[in-house]
């Protein structure tokens, strides 16, 4: 017998979150960036609520010159700049943060039909949007499995939260290859940033699915739109204990839990329900599709033996570099 007990998610409003103690610090310079032309002042944010325009315009020169990745630390007092952190340790990095990376990685994989996994993380920055969403631009280190050779990667992603669906949404704007900094059109705000709505089927879109009933799981088979995955399947493609660790992260996400003492998770069951292939086996790489996940962790951060159950949206517009995530997921104990 299973029972639903409750984990309390972040309370949304208009309010801004409190920031994170996080390993990392924001200092004056990016450490990377090759800007150092601009002659750093003494400025305090409580003297008053304007901005130098000299500052202001060096500080928007950088974020266009970079997309956001190499930026230096400005104070801007009517919110929503760009916070940068640079890495302590480029190998133990912020657990959210080294998944929001893996979900840029696993989408330039999807379009490219590489190998690229997570190695490193050298810096991120963090600019909150819309007082509720909160952006990051990750410059990272993968490694190619294929030829065991390292490369610069940057991604940004930015989360959000539905309260009236109950739902997490991850999203990325950008997954590629490393790109100097320098002189360029502005990218931000324009077509190649802004998810395409016509570009997913209306099928994926609005409220999220509810888990699955008795019968409905007793009537999957491999034809149609649903197709259960093997065994075997959950250990060829790592994605999908990203998937799940996504839905973990999301239900203990207010209790500033570290969830990587309770990892690997363990998978016990996972249903796929798509309308773009007909063939079983290439239902796994369908650009959209909706995954029903059973799974437990290496033990659970309440103390007791949980189950969760999470369904998790996935979408591609169609544009390089994109693809979302939402998920909901509950959370019952097992006996």
């Amino acid at each position: 017998m299973m029972t639903e007990i409750a984990i309390l998610v972040p309370n949304i409003g208009d309010e801004q979150p409190q920031q994170r103690k996080r390993k990392s610090e924001s200092p004056g310079n990016s450490g990377t960036a090759p800007i150092q032309s601009f002659p750093k002042v003494d400025y305090n944010p409580w003297d008053d609520d304007e901005i130098d325009p000299v500052i202001e315009k060096e500080y928007h020169r950088q974020f266009i010159e970079s997309d956001g990745f190499d930026v230096d630390h400005f104070y801007i007092p009517y919110g929503g700049g760009v916070v940068p952190h640079v890495v302590d340790d480029k190998y133990d990095y912020p657990y959210d943060v080294g998944l929001f990376s893996r979900l840029g990685l696993h989408c330039y994989n999807l379009e490219k039909g590489t190998s690229l996994k997570l190695a490193a993380i050298n810096k991120y920055n963090d600019k909150l949007r819309f007082t509720r969403c909160l952006c990051y631009h990750i410059t990272l280190e993968a490694i190619d499995t294929s030829s065991n050779s390292l490369c610069d990667f940057q991604t940004c992603v930015f989360k959000d939260f539905f309260p009236e669906q109950a739902s997490f949404l991850a999203q990325t704007e950008i997954s590629r290859l490393k790109v100097p900094s320098g002189p360029r059109p502005p990218t931000y705000g324009g077509p190649e940033r802004r998810w395409k709505e016509d570009g997913v089927d209306d099928y994926y879109k609005g409220k999220m699915p509810k888990w699955l009933t008795k019968d409905e799981m007793a009537a999957i088979s491999t034809k149609g739109q649903w197709f259960e995955l093997q065994e075997s399947d959950f250990q060829g493609n790592e994605w999908l204990h990203m998937y799940a660790e996504f839905a973990f992260h999301y239900k203990w996400m207010a209790h500033e839990s570290d969830l990587r003492p309770f990892l690997p998770l363990e998978i016990k069951k996972v249903i796929i329900q798509t309308k773009e292939e007909s063939h079983p086996c290439m239902k796994l790489k369908a650009n959209n599709a909706i995954f029903y996940i059973v799974f437990k962790g290496n033990g659970d951060p309440s103390g007791a033996p949980v189950e969760y159950q999470a369904v998790v949206r996935k979408t591609m517009d169609g544009i390089s570099g994109h693809i979302c995530l939402e998920v909901d997921c509950l959370a019952y104990k097992s006996r």
